[in-house]
């Protein structure tokens, strides 16, 4: 025998040897044809394939349990759980047209793969997909989409809207919802709304996740993921026209630059919105306009088939003239919608720079995920802001704003093929610097109050912060169908604000205060515990209790409440997830009592020194619906529904009337709907059997909104409203053509009320087409 076919035959047994145990099959459609080059991903590893022409696949793996996920155009996704034990294992698997069952989510919100309706959360995912149907373009357009989840639109543009959820929305100088992009969490409070540009999906986690979320997620998370760059070639553009001047053009591009190695996954947007409101004072009817460009490259390179290392870019330009169009009343808003009384352009600027590299290791005794990102934020008026809301030259103003901030979270987790136990463990590190200033000018009218008018007072700020944190969480299986998690998180942030001050008259600048600095260090303890019982395989209940915080912080140019407390949240609720008939019904209901305890409130002691005080206690509980249905091919229903009732138990607020402090007890949460609906509606109707997939479709949509408070006495509110969308079209495989209206019965609702109004978005239609290859 030849050395050379010695070297064969070693060859040959090494190769044996090593791939002796894998996954193998075929993936046929319920009519018995074959799925050829659908998409097969191991989950919480870095192995996958695609099936070839005539449906067949092999994935090498060795002993242990899986779930793949198994995708294809036109199929309803599916999640399949196998074990390997001693020997390769053969699957015959079906795949569902998408018209007459429900896919199967994967999301990540507990940072691993996961099915939706097997993880117990409560837990909304929006698929790009689903974001196109329901015209999702910013986060203004999320509210009732998950129960309990509400927008509220502080400002006319992008950085001034903030979510709401269980009735946890304050007024601070940080989150309630904690914002991540690609697992890069948004700092600032004006810096988490953002332009959805090239998403994948959107997940919203209801309630406290402090554990593996940590500071400011005491609310709930909103998770953005763009979209990842896979091993196949495909891309998009569309085009987006409407009223008042819409104009919103995206493309998106995929593919491999190396194959099975090396992908790229690159999105663009331009936008931009003509004016909506009219200015009296400058007659003007053209006084807002918006402008935004977004840019993201997604890079992902296979170093091995344990090794993969992301290389996420994200960038966002906005320039909103016309931002915070505020009336001084609500009578005034109300009799005028849409006109606003000032005597400067309110032209806002914002620019937001994401970067992240994350490296993973898929081990097979342990996972390893090493997430560094860094973020450079930067907000600014241009010119001022009008602060009075009148004709009259009173007060205006200015600021800006700049940060930078570098985080890095280390993560070990349990295998893919792991059994009984499946664990978490990491640490999170960030740093943050910011500088900011503010001018605040008493112009030529304010001289009827204050003869030495006009002059100007000037603050400035710089704030430096680092923090880390230690987390954990492990699930175990304590029989086959009972688990039990357990997680905790501490974190320790330490934070430091030097600031100074300036009066301003003539042009000559005289210095008030020279430079003091205030540090503070917070810390927090955030455990978490879920109970989970499977009622039968497509059937699950829990019952969870979860911490929150939101982090204290400084109160600029205040000496006698220099600094606020962190604030906490306790979450318990108890939830039902069930699939019927086949995978064609999904009704999910949870039951949640949710605490705010030293909620950060605006407000006075005396009447006259006005800061963020820890002054309120809050109670909510309520119960949430998320039904999806197929009842029969082509027709699709959706619906989100929610009750709440809450309740302060203490809100100690400043009243000017009596000159004291009143508490408000038994007083109801701001922007917080006694009860929220959603129905969605959807039918489609095949215009051919071609491979083009021709079909076309009409949507309807209802969204109920009962009442909310717009403030903290509860002295003014927003009536219940319904507000009715709809989309009509056309689709196929290469192109798709849609009609759309937003608020088509033009109702009129209070957005914002808190001291200052603005009246929620009118009318707005369009037109959508869509290639994509």
């Amino acid at each position: 025998m030849s050395f050379k076919n010695i070297i064969a035959i070693i060859l040959c047994l090494w190769a044996t040897s090593s791939f002796a145990q894998k996954i193998q099959g075929t993936i046929k459609s319920e009519s018995g044809e074959v799925v050829g080059f659908a998409n097969v991903a191991v989950l919480n590893s870095s192995l996958g394939t695609v099936a070839d022409k005539s449906g067949n696949f092999a994935i090498p793996l060795k002993k242990g349990k899986y779930e793949l996920q198994i995708s294809a155009v036109g199929f309803a996704s599916k999640i399949e759980q196998v074990e390997i034990i001693d020997k390769s294992l053969i699957l015959n698997i079906t795949l569902s047209d998408n018209t007459q069952t429900l896919g199967e989510v994967v999301i990540t919100a507990d940072k691993i793969e996961a099915s939706l309706q097997k993880t117990p959360l409560a837990v909304t995912s929006l698929n790009a997909k689903q974001l196109e149907e329901y015209r999702v373009w910013t986060i203004n357009d999320l509210t009732a989409l998950a129960p309990s989840t509400f927008t509220v639109e502080h400002g006319n543009s992008t950085g001034s809207s903030f979510l709401n959820i269980r009735g946890s929305m304050g007024f601070s100088n940080d989150q309630a919802v904690a914002t991540y992009v690609d697992g890069v969490y948004q700092f600032d409070y004006f810096s988490a709304p953002l332009n959805f540009s090239n998403i994948e999906r959107v997940e919203i986690l209801r309630g406290p996740q402090g554990t593996l979320y940590g500071r400011n997620a005491f609310g709930g998370v909103l998770n953005v993921i763009t979209k990842r760059p896979t091993n196949k070639t495909s891309g998009f553009a569309e085009i987006d026209l409407g009223n008042y001047g819409q104009q919103r053009y995206s493309v998106g591009f995929n593919t491999p630059l190396i194959k099975d190695k090396l992908f790229v996954n690159a999105g663009f947007q331009s936008n931009g919105r003509g004016a909506i409101y009219d200015n009296p004072t400058q007659n003007t009817k053209e006084f807002d306009q918006h402008n935004a460009y977004i840019g993201n490259i997604n890079l992902k390179y296979l170093v091995s088939d344990k090794w993969t290392i992301d290389l996420n870019t994200r960038y966002e330009s906005d320039k909103d003239k016309g931002a915070y169009p505020w009336s001084a009343t609500d009578s005034i808003a109300r009799a005028n919608p849409y006109t606003v009384y000032g005597n400067w352009d309110n032209t806002e600027r914002r620019t937001n720079f994401n970067s992240s590299a994350a490296v993973k290791y898929f081990g097979n005794n342990f996972n390893f995920t090493s997430i560094t990102s860094f973020v450079d934020y930067h907000i600014w008026l241009p010119g001022r802001f009008d602060f009075d809301f009148s004709p009259a030259e009173l007060i205006s103003f200015t600021t800006w704003t700049k940060q930078n901030q570098w985080t890095q979270e280390l993560r070990f987790s349990s295998p893919a093929n792991t059994n009984r136990l499946k664990w978490t463990v990491g640490s999170f590190l960030f740093g943050e610097k910011s500088t900011n200033s503010s001018t605040t000018y008493f112009d030529n009218d304010y001289a009827l109050l204050d003869p030495s008018a006009p002059y100007s007072s000037i603050a400035n700020g710089k704030r430096n912060a680092f923090g880390v944190a230690f987390f954990g969480q492990a699930t175990y299986a304590i029989t086959p169908t009972f688990d039990i998690t357990v997680g905790t998180r501490y974190d320790i942030e330490h934070r430091e604000l030097t600031q100074n001050s300036a009066f301003e008259k003539g042009g000559v600048v005289i210095p008030m205060t020279t430079d003091s600095t205030a540090k503070k260090t917070f810390n927090a303890f955030t455990p978490k515990v879920i109970l989970s019982q499977k009622l039968t395989e497509n059937s699950m209940i829990y019952g969870s209790y979860a911490k929150g915080f939101r982090v204290g912080g400084f109160n600029f140019g205040n000496v006698t409440n220099p600094t606020y407390n962190p604030e906490k949240s306790d979450n318990y609720e108890i939830g039902v997830k069930n699939t019927f008939l086949n995978n064609r019904l999904k009704i999910n209901l949870t039951a949640f009592y949710f605490q705010q305890k030293d909620q950060q409130v605006s407000t006075s002691q005396d009447g006259i020194n006005y800061a963020t005080l820890n002054v309120g206690d809050m109670d909510n509980y309520g119960l949430e619906l998320e039904v999806a249905a197929l009842p029969i091919k082509n027709l699709q229903i959706d619906w989100t529904a929610c009750t709440s009732h809450s309740e302060y138990k203490k809100l100690e607020l400043f009243d000017a009337i009596s000159n004291s402090v009143i508490n408000y007890k038994g007083n109801k949460a701001i922007n917080n709907p006694a009860l929220q609906s959603m129905l969605a509606v959807q039918y489609g109707l095949p215009l051919s059997k071609s491979v083009q997939n021709l079909k076309a479709f009409v949507r309807g949509e209802l969204r109920y909104i009962g009442q909310y408070q717009l403030d903290f006495v509860n002295a003014f509110h927003q009536n219940a409203y319904s507000m009715v969308n709809a989309r009509a079209g056309v689709t196929s495989n290469h192109f798709d053509v849609a009609i759309w209206a937003r608020n088509l019965n033009d109702v009129r609702y209070m957005a914002f009320g808190y001291g200052s109004y603005m009246m929620g978005m009118p009318r707005m239609w369009g037109i959508t087409v869509t290639g994509k290859f």
